[in-house]
């Protein structure tokens, strides 16, 4: 945990290099937010099909939900989102300058109890961290 969603509309400016930008926001939010690198799981959606406000000009969307356990305080949820939207806004300055974008970041915070996983072995034999 965490699990990174990041979704953007089709029309953003940017070519997204993944590896790249969640290698920026792993560190920063491990930095504020107490995660572990090792923990992260990130993946990115371009949405093609999409449509905003009244459709009458260009507009364009980044969202990213992180999605955790509960527990950490309302000012380690602040923290998280304010340094994910820092990355972000760094990473689609052009779409910002260009379009009419609406970069979000949302917490989901996931509930302990109803969340269920099994982890491969690793290479040694021994259960994965």
């Amino acid at each position: 945990m965490p699990h990174l969603v990041l979704e953007y509309s089709g029309n953003v400016r940017e070519r997204i290099d993944p590896a790249a930008l969640f290698g920026k926001l792993h560190t920063e939010l491990a930095s504020v937010g107490g995660f572990r690198i090792q923990d992260f799981k990130s993946r990115a959606v371009r949405m093609d099909q999409y449509f905003i406000g009244d459709g009458t000009r260009e507009q364009s969307f980044v969202n990213l939900d992180v999605r955790t356990f509960g527990g950490k305080s309302p000012q380690a949820r602040t923290a998280v989102s304010e340094a994910a939207l820092t990355v972000l806004a760094d990473a689609f300055e052009a779409t910002l300058r260009e379009t009419a974008c609406d970069i979000s970041v949302q917490i989901t915070e996931l509930d302990r109890p109803s969340f269920a996983r099994t982890r491969s072995e690793d290479h040694s034999g021994r259960p994965a961290a």
